[in-house]
């Protein structure tokens, strides 16, 4: 099989990064926006939490139905189709004057740009094999993980300057970039006369694979690790440490940066100890992170020290872990792997969401309650591991 950028027919990974990391992109962009908006449509800081909200359920209801019809009718105009909906949709988000229909867009944006990451995997799937694989899911991770730390930056700047429009005009503009990047360098890789029978069969024997559904739950579990955080962190850094959201914003991105250089460095580890000893050190040093920093908060209390460092060395092993499971979910079964990659990346999504739900529910408690729903998931990913294990044969 060619390697991505190599061959002229095939994509280069940047374009591939780019196509996966739009989704969390535009999520992240709007939230240096939040107080601009309610003020000008005079809106709760709670009805303000629904243009998120309405992004993330766009997402996770999106990603499995794109994920097939990429198998069924290719992964070339599902892409297309999708990046047209989204460019639309974003003019619409500049243009609105009204704050249900931007929830409304916000809803529909995901839904467009929920055809991003599916079809980058699958893709890279149809494409590549072997370390080169595992090269392109790492680099597609470290995009993703990237985007979160630069579209708040580049959020805040444009809406300083240009206002809410500008925002959503940069996303437009990001958006027809990539469609045009995409119209040209995306080949059609999934099409196949059998894909229709393939893909009636393919939730069924996806749902019946033990391994298929542990890698799935390791993804989504690493990503309720990092979220139980995430949901509450800037009220965290009010209350105990009288840090506001720029000092927030800070220390995430520093947070992020250490979540990327996992991704980073995953080829290099994978070639030193193996694919299936490092995933093992790495869901053994997660546990241990989890619950020795739930331990060690309950003893010593809530401080700087004992809340960045264990969660930096999450974030950390997140970045090795992250696109291993990505990819051990996708790869099992080639000729359903858009269907494999948009049912993974949905659960993680609905399981990510829901352990940030419980953590801002439990948050009135305390911190410490927090720690323990997040060493609870670390617990769930040890757990998504034997289940991946028992059927590694």
């Amino acid at each position: 099989m060619p390697e991505l950028g190599k061959d002229p027919a095939t994509p280069s990974l940047w374009l591939l990064g780019a196509i996966g990391s739009l989704s969390p992109f535009a999520m992240t962009i709007v939230v240096p926006l939040f107080p601009m908006i309610g003020l000008l449509f005079a809106e709760t800081p709670a009805r303000l939490q629904y243009l998120a909200s309405a992004y993330i359920f766009g997402l996770a209801v999106a990603q499995p139905f794109a994920g097939i019809l990429s198998d069924r009718i290719g992964r070339r105009p599902v892409l297309l189709s999708g990046l047209t909906v989204f460019v639309l949709s974003s003019i619409g988000l500049a243009i609105s004057v009204d704050f249900q229909a931007m929830v409304l867009l916000r809803f529909i944006q995901a839904l467009g740009v929920s055809v991003g990451t599916v079809v980058a995997r699958a893709v890279a799937r149809d494409l590549m094999e072997g370390e080169s694989l595992l090269h392109a899911f790492s680099f597609m991770s470290a995009s993703i993980g990237a985007a979160p730390i630069v579209a708040p930056i580049l959020g805040g700047l444009m809406g300083y300057f240009f206002g809410y429009q500008g925002v959503y005009l940069l996303a437009t503009s990001l958006g027809l970039g990539i469609f045009y990047w995409s119209w040209r360098s995306i080949p059609e890789t999934g099409i196949s006369a059998q894909n229709t029978l393939i893909t009636q069969q393919g939730v069924t024997t996806l749902l019946k694979s033990r391994r298929f559904l542990g890698y799935t739950g390791i993804f989504g579990f690493l990503q309720a690790t990092f979220l139980s955080f995430v949901s509450i962190g800037a009220a965290v850094f009010d209350d105990y440490f009288g840090i506001g959201q720029i000092g927030f914003g800070i220390i995430w991105g520093l947070m992020a940066c250490a979540y990327v250089t996992g991704s980073i460095l995953l080829g290099r580890l994978t070639r030193r100890f193996g694919s299936a000893k490092l995933t093992l050190y790495c869901v053994a040093i997660l546990l241990g992170l989890g619950w020795l920093a739930f331990i060690v908060q309950s003893l010593l209390g809530i401080t700087m020290l004992t809340v960045l460092l264990p969660l930096a060395g999450l974030m950390l092993v997140s970045g090795v872990l992250t696109p291993t499971a990505m990819l051990g979910a996708v790869e099992i079964f080639p000729q359903i792997s858009g269907t494999a990659s948009g049912i993974s990346s949905s659960c993680g999504l609905f399981i990510g969401g829901v352990f940030a739900v419980i953590s801002g529910a439990v948050y009135e408690w305390g911190y410490i309650y927090v720690a323990f729903v997040c060493a609870i998931a670390t617990l769930c990913v040890a757990l998504s591991w034997l289940l991946v294990r028992s059927s590694a044969h």
